[in-house]
């Protein structure tokens, strides 16, 4: 597996994804520093993050990946490699990787600016908010790299971020929050104490209860395995085109 996953970082060594990486979370802080300011500054960027820009900039990447090697015919490696499973799950891993990375630089850039600016998220609330976002959007990669197989990155874009907007407004304060798409928006209630609508909660507000954490983690990473073994199995019956 790890060749497999040498191979496809090397892949995407001089791709747009690398860019997606450093550029999404800098334009959020962007966006917040000439918005908002002052102590919304980064409530505002916290919102913008996980309602918006982190899911639309790593649903593009997944969507990228898939269709630049479909267009590319996998260079040929249908041909040689031992088994597809591992190649599909290493570009899911790849993926994974990437999400970690974009989402520890915007934990240091939302740091950084609460440092210079007043700091209204505590910097282990952030980081915690950091983890679980990681976690709870994981399990889309493998779907949206699927979606994107299917159709194209216009459609997968626009699906994943109808899906993950409308879940997060309307269902994420409700009884069912524990629908995936919901996940991320609700924990951020309990993490960094951010509304779906930008709003910051009070203190007395039952969506900070803390007792969602363990199953909602659980079964965003539930979600992440099952989707990723059944893509995986999807994807080693295809043949070469």
């Amino acid at each position: 597996m790890g060749r497999y996953l040498r191979a496809e970082l090397l892949k995407q060594k001089r791709s747009f994804n690398r860019i997606l990486l450093w550029l999404a979370p800098a334009v959020t802080i962007l966006l917040a520093l000439v918005l908002m300011g002052g102590s919304f500054l980064q409530i505002g960027a916290y919102n913008w993050w996980y309602m918006l820009i982190l899911p639309g900039s790593f649903t593009m990447c997944c969507a990228l990946t898939a269709v630049r090697e479909r267009r590319k015919n996998r260079h040929g490696m249908f041909g040689v490699v031992v088994s597809k499973k591992r190649l599909w799950t290493a570009q899911v891993l790849t993926g994974t990787l990437y999400l970690m990375v974009t989402c520890a630089l915007f934990f240091l850039f939302i740091s950084v600016v609460g440092f210079l600016f007043g700091e209204t998220v505590f910097v282990l609330d952030s980081l915690a908010a950091s983890v679980v976002l990681v976690v709870t959007y994981a399990w889309q990669i493998p779907l949206w790299m699927f979606l994107a197989e299917k159709t194209s990155v216009a459609v997968t874009v626009f699906v994943s971020l109808l899906c993950n907007n409308f879940a997060a407004v309307v269902m994420a304060v409700k009884d069912c929050w524990w629908i995936p798409f919901a996940i991320p928006a609700r924990l951020m209630c309990v993490c960094v104490h951010i509304l779906p609508n930008g709003l910051p909660m009070e203190a007395a507000d039952p969506l900070s209860d803390r007792a969602v954490m363990f199953p909602a983690i659980l079964l965003a990473i539930v979600w992440y395995v099952g989707i990723t073994l059944a893509t995986a199995c999807w994807f080693e019956k295809r043949e070469v085109s």
